[in-house]
């Protein structure tokens, strides 16, 4: 029996995303995703065995996810060949990185991306928490401001000098996926007010002293980098909690390199999310000939 692979169609049987008790992706993957992307088949027969999407999160940059094939097709190559095609499509597009994420947990996952050419590239921490209640403390020497689009480049040097994009190799994520922090993508986070910055008082033009990238999606606040001086950071998760409340948001969902560095919040709630309860594993590849 010969394996055609294709982009799916909207008469495309889909599979579900939990696959022999596994899910190949969080329950959020259509909420917290932010970019289109192309959905790739493997058919057997005309019937429908597999399946991969395909994003371009930049120029440059894909990311490959939600990787599933029924049981009764496993064990021929299928999730190879589906990969191959998807790394083909993201070429197409001009990207020269691939990228996913695969829960620490998941050991043999790991194994198959690293015999397809896959490396580690980043390590991190999923937590979540309802969002907390009562008045939010916000430190009085740290004024929180949303910032314009012409100070992109300020934002820029303060979040390439933290230590979480420094543990991420600059990279930075938006919902599950991790892309490049560039120049226009900071300016857009700044348009879009999803940027918070907290400013050291006094100065003229003062300066930041820390600063969140987040997003509401429909019950969460996402949080997607958080870093900074200690009041700067409760500074600027109290602006975001009051933001997600005022969109009636019930949870936070934050991205981190590691549990320690988030203890300045003072959350003593966060629970780690249940599809990477020991974090993620980014892997990346090389798709430049």
């Amino acid at each position: 029996m010969s394996v055609t692979v294709r982009t799916a169609t909207p008469d495309s049987a889909q599979l579900p995303l939990r696959i022999g008790g596994r899910a190949a992706g969080p329950d959020e993957w259509d909420q917290w995703s932010e970019e289109p992307g192309h959905d790739l088949v493997a058919l057997i027969d005309g019937r429908v065995v597999g399946g991969v999407h395909v994003s371009l999160v930049s120029r440059s940059e894909a990311w490959l996810e939600n990787l599933r094939v029924l049981p009764d097709a496993q064990g021929r190559g299928i999730a190879a060949q589906l990969v191959k095609e998807a790394e083909a499509v993201a070429r197409r597009y001009g990207a020269a990185m691939a990228r996913t994420a695969i829960p620490a947990h998941e050991y043999a996952a790991q194994a198959v991306a690293e015999r397809g050419g896959y490396k580690p590239s980043l390590r991190c921490v999923v937590v979540e928490a309802p969002l907390p209640s009562g008045p939010t403390h916000i430190p009085y020497d740290a004024p929180v401001d949303a910032l314009g689009p012409d100070r992109a480049p300020e934002l820029l040097r303060f979040l390439e000098s933290t230590s979480a994009l420094a543990a991420w190799r600059r990279l930075v994520p938006l919902g599950w996926r991790f892309r490049r922090i560039v120049p226009d993508l900071v300016r857009g986070l700044l348009m879009d007010r999803r940027a918070l910055a907290a400013l050291h008082p006094g100065a003229q033009v003062p300066a930041v002293q820390a600063a969140a990238v987040f997003a509401v999606r429909q019950d969460a606040a996402v949080v997607s980098v958080i870093d900074g001086t200690p009041p700067g950071m409760q500074a600027v998760f109290g602006a975001v909690v009051e933001a997600a409340r005022a969109r009636e948001a019930t949870r936070t969902a934050l991205l981190a390199p590691d549990l320690r560095s988030l203890e300045v919040l003072g959350v003593r709630s966060w629970a780690p999310h249940p599809w990477c309860p020991e974090g993620l594993v980014v892997v990346e590849k090389s798709l430049a000939s």
